[in-house]
């Protein structure tokens, strides 16, 4: 009879705090990979030999982990540190949906950290040009996977003098009259978005600018995957409430696209919820931009680029240098975030006619919060598309303190909650398995990849003997059968103890100083 000895534990600690638990840590031991086209295996560095890149477009010359690597926290924020590269299969990227032409940008460690604040606060009301809870170009948020997610923009609008869409001057903040159609990256980049709707900027930066599919999927988020084809669907069938998918720089949580359908009963059913805002195509009384052409703005854009001071409930009528292109197959109705207005300005009244108010969310209870909170949700349409405005809307419902930390350098005392990677605590997967034939056992243990471990073997606790001195790990789990028969087993039989012990790590790419 053979007794087993192992020496590894792993803590937890529980919290309550949902800002606390929900990060996506589960794979924090693994490399995150890409997949470069359509007929290549995952890599972990990128791009390979014979793979087109772009000028200035980085590259991922040693592999880095994936996931969130660490959270840590004070009493006012969380912080959380990534490469800002998923655990869920990223790319392949092309230049068309036909994926023909890949497209040479390529993500890389980002060694991101985001700070979000654990108590948020109340935003002024977007009713007038002073209150400065406008969304402006850049990030929004960061997902539980330590990803970035992007505003609605691509950093393009429509140039008046060159008659063509272009980078947007100033960075498209509020106030803004030059870059007055601002262009909507779904659109624009759709061809260019990998299956999960992510791509890298040309700085390298891995984001999402709408319905994160390939997260929502891993968070068990209703959908359907035909790895096949690479593509996600809706899967409306015994609907329930979407996790968490992320933190919005003002604290409050981002949803999947189903929420409650009376949002404060948590025994109601779950449903797709509903966008407050509609294409201007004379639908709900809105202008229809197909016959005037781009020349006036929803009553929030006037606000939101102060042609007007204060909110009002028609549009408003641009001045000739201001016009946008008209509708056309090249420029259709949604190309640009001015083609959208909001019901509510309209007359009619969220909870009946829609779901989401301007910043895109709604006070309600979820799962996570049964006492209530104020929730962004991320909007899809009936069949399942990117709904407008895609993630966040134009205007924050909270105050917008936290962000991204520059250089990750954190200027307060903090708690460490979690650290992942390298620093992970392995564990047995399992118990030890023997052949009951030959008496080979089996031993599995959690691991990190890119590591190598001794296996030692025991009669006495004492003195120990490696049997399996360098073992290379798998992707999350190891497993080794050890030969426990004829020759390899020892005399004194009655009892056999086993250890694992990691000895070296590969080259990585840290996801923060220190790591």
């Amino acid at each position: 009879m053979k007794r087993f000895f192992g020496c590894f534990l792993i803590a937890a600690t529980a919290h309550a705090d949902p800002q606390l638990t929900s990060w996506l840590t589960a794979n924090s031991t693994k490399y995150a990979r890409v997949t470069e086209t359509t007929s290549t295996a995952p890599v972990s560095i990128w791009p390979n030999a014979g793979i087109p890149k772009n000028a200035g477009s980085p590259s991922q010359i040693t592999p880095a982990y994936a996931d969130v690597q660490q959270v840590l926290y004070s009493a006012n924020f969380v912080y959380v540190r990534s490469a800002d590269l998923a655990s869920h299969k990223m790319g392949p990227w092309y230049k068309e949906y036909a994926k023909v032409t890949v497209n040479g940008l390529w993500p890389d460690n980002g060694r991101l950290t985001s700070k979000i604040p654990r108590n948020p606060t109340l935003a002024p009301t977007p009713s007038s040009a002073n209150n400065f809870n406008q969304v402006a170009q850049g990030p929004v948020g960061v997902m539980v996977n330590g990803v970035t997610i992007a505003n609605l923009g691509d950093g393009s609008g429509w140039n008046p003098t060159t008659q063509r869409d272009g980078g947007i001057t100033g960075g498209g903040v509020p106030g803004n009259q030059t870059n007055v159609w601002i262009r909507c990256a779904t659109g624009a980049e759709g061809p260019i978005l990998d299956g999960g709707f992510g791509h890298p900027a040309p700085d390298g930066g891995y984001h999402y600018h709408a319905n994160p599919r390939a997260l929502r999927y891993q968070l068990g988020d209703n959908l359907s995957y035909n790895a096949a084809t690479d593509t996600y669907t809706e899967n409306t069938t015994n609907l329930h409430h979407s996790p968490i998918i992320g933190w919005a720089y003002d604290g409050y949580p981002i949803y999947g696209p189903y929420g409650y359908s009376s949002a404060m009963d948590a025994s109601s059913p779950a449903r797709r919820m509903v966008s407050g805002h509609v294409p201007r195509d004379g639908s709900f009384g809105t202008t229809d931009l197909a016959v005037t052409g781009r020349h006036s703005l929803a009553p929030w854009a006037a606000l939101f680029h102060t042609f007007t001071s204060t909110l009002g409930s028609t549009d408003y009528t641009l001045q000739a240098a201001n016009y946008g292109p008209d509708i056309s197959a090249s420029f259709p109705i949604g190309w640009y975030a001015e083609d959208f207005d909001y019901l509510g300005d309209r007359g009619y009244t969220q909870g009946i006619h829609f779901d989401l108010d301007k910043p895109n969310g709604r006070l309600c209870v979820t799962p996570e919060f049964p006492g209530g909170t104020y929730a962004y949700f991320i909007p899809i349409d009936a069949v399942g598309a990117p709904a407008f405005p895609y993630s966040i809307g134009r205007y924050w419902y909270g105050n917008r303190t936290g962000g991204r930390v520059p250089t990750g350098n954190i200027t307060e005392s903090v708690t460490t909650l979690f650290t992942g990677g390298p620093a992970i605590a392995e564990s047995w997967n399992g118990g030890p398995t023997v052949n009951p034939t030959s008496g080979d056992v089996t031993l599995t243990w959690s691991s990190l990849e890119g590591g190598t471990y001794q296996v030692e073997a025991s009669t006495n606790l004492s003195t120990w003997t490696p049997i399996a001195p360098s073992v290379s790990a798998a992707a999350g789990s190891t497993q080794t059968t050890l030969i426990e028969s004829g020759a390899a087993l020892p005399a004194n039989n009655a009892k056999r103890f086993y250890k694992v012990t990691r000895t070296g790590v590969a080259t990585f790419s840290p996801a923060y100083t220190g790591q």
